[in-house]
């Protein structure tokens, strides 16, 4: 099996301008319009994303101050 038809297996014509994208695609890479996708269903509204995405955020923040203090500690602390 060749690549190129691995991957016509997996598209679909959008229907609001009619040219192939994959079929887990929810926006058409050409015209913008919505699609629905046939194996990915966001669980998360937008709300839930902000808050996901602020918390990590501050995890991360967290451990990067961690290891800069531990450095820092390493450094000067003898």
């Amino acid at each position: 099996m060749s690549w190129q038809s691995s991957i016509k297996k997996h598209t679909v014509k959008c229907p609001h301008c009619g040219k192939d994208v994959l079929d887990h695609m929810t926006e058409c890479p050409y015209c913008k319009g919505a699609l629905e996708s046939r194996y990915y269903t966001p669980r998360m509204d937008e709300q839930q994303q902000k808050k996901l995405k602020r918390t990590l955020s501050i995890i991360g923040f967290a451990i990067a101050a961690a290891i800069i203090l531990f450095i820092l500690i390493q450094k000067f602390g003898a």
